[in-house]
């Protein structure tokens, strides 16, 4: 695999055994907005289909058991301890028509017209050139083939991430390294004008991003969990990559108190905003 994306690489192999330690608990936030991406690209049995930044694989499995029995999903991801954890799931669960592929998504050949369809759950936010990498996924597509994504709209609308980093920072005193705009990061396609302008430039057509927004509901009881996954993920891991154990323990007490601070009728809930994208070919 070459890859201008060395960055994103290095960042999402360093990540991955906290990832896969914290999946289930991930899912709870990711798994409903991707579901409702995916609901719109409206597969069939027998078509093939590429998720983009599958990770450690729910999504390419949940796509195959769509298009199954005779159609196949093929997960493409950048960082290769994903992609080791996802074939070995497949394998216990015995999916016979996935298989997954290390690439860089903007660089390398995901094969001319070899999809009807290419899905993403918060993958496609990360690539250093996003129209080369949307053209070039865009030519894995058959003419007619659809793409359905979902991303981040921006921090402020997505208080399951703010709260966290927000107390964070009271511990820190600084707030994490940012990307610049327009660069690599959760929210660089939280500009629904942006994601526009992206996807035709790309040659994309048909484009449609639709606002959904509700909440991730936690139980009082569950707050201390939830307080040292949000330490592990997202910016407020990056504010405290270089902490030493007392910071982040002060950190974690941090966010625990932010959250009960929230708990109302004996849970706690947050924000959670997407944009909802669809185009064609």
């Amino acid at each position: 695999m070459s890859s201008v994306n060395d960055q994103q690489a290095r960042f999402w192999s360093d990540l991955a055994p906290t990832w896969i330690r914290f999946e289930s608990e991930l899912e709870e936030i990711s798994k409903l907005p991707g579901l409702i991406a995916m609901d719109r690209l409206e597969l069939a049995p027998g078509q093939r289909v590429l998720d983009i930044g599958c990770g450690s694989g729910s999504t390419t499995l949940e796509l195959g058991a769509r298009v199954a029995p005779s159609g196949k999903a093929t997960g493409v991801d950048i960082a290769p301890e994903m992609l080791a954890y996802a074939r070995e799931r497949a394998a216990r669960l015995g999916a016979g028509n996935v298989d997954f592929v290390h690439a860089d998504a903007q660089l390398d050949s995901l094969g001319e017209s070899a999809f009807d369809a290419a899905y993403s759950r918060f993958g496609v936010m990360f690539f250093s050139d996003v129209v080369a990498a949307f053209a070039n996924i865009r030519s894995a597509l058959r003419p007619g083939g659809r793409l359905a994504f979902v991303c981040w709209q921006n921090a402020l609308e997505n208080e399951w991430m703010l709260v966290p980093t927000m107390a964070v920072m009271s511990v820190t005193g600084s707030p994490p390294p940012m990307p610049e705009p327009g660069q690599p990061g959760p929210f660089s396609l939280a500009d629904p004008d942006r994601v526009r302008s992206v996807l035709a430039a790309a040659g994309f057509e048909g484009i449609d991003v639709v606002p959904h927004t509700d909440a991730v509901v936690t139980r009082e009881d569950q707050i201390p969990d939830f307080a040292r996954r949000g330490t592990q993920v997202g910016a407020a891991r990056e504010a405290l990559r270089d902490a030493g154990d007392d910071t982040r323990r002060r950190a974690v007490e941090a966010v625990e108190a932010a959250l009960r601070d929230r708990v109302e009728h004996g849970e706690v809930r947050v924000s959670r905003s997407v944009w909802v994208v669809t185009a064609s070919t």
